[in-house]
């Protein structure tokens, strides 16, 4: 069975403006965007090793 993991990361006053930005814009909570943005860029980065 899969579990979620609880991460925790420090990022700048002015990305995490942009971050509750966006994640108002989309309807998501910062966690959800967070997320959403960490699994398609690994799936991104997953893609990009294969190819090389």
């Amino acid at each position: 069975m899969s579990m979620a993991k609880r991460v925790f990361a420090t990022v700048s006053d002015q990305l995490d403006k942009r971050l509750k930005e966006r994640a108002e814009k989309e309807g998501r909570s910062m966690s959800d965007l967070i997320s959403y943005l960490l699994e398609r860029e690994m799936e991104s980065w997953s893609i990009q090793s294969v190819e090389k």
